[in-house]
């Protein structure tokens, strides 16, 4: 059970950071220069909350993360540490 929470939490990790790396780029080069730093984050957290839902449920399936706390707990916070 241990290293298929890890395995999941290191996808989980890569998923969100890649969603994230590819939306600052996109923030960055097309809403900043509209309409601030400030706002563009603003309108980039609703996206980066729908992916983190998203990708959460996809790994826990793809991966069949049991449902007790610790497991999902786990993966959580080794993709947060990461």
């Amino acid at each position: 059970m241990i290293a298929l929470t890890i395995k999941a939490g290191l996808a989980y990790f890569a998923v969100v950071f890649g969603a994230g790396f590819a939306l600052g780029v996109l923030r960055v080069s097309l809403l900043v220069p509209q309409f601030g730093a400030r706002l563009a984050e603003l309108a980039e957290m609703p996206v980066m909350f729908l992916v983190i839902v998203i990708a959460a449920r996809g790994v826990t399936r793809r991966y069949a993360v049991p449902t007790s706390v610790s497991a999902r707990f786990g993966m959580g916070v080794l993709a947060l540490g990461l």
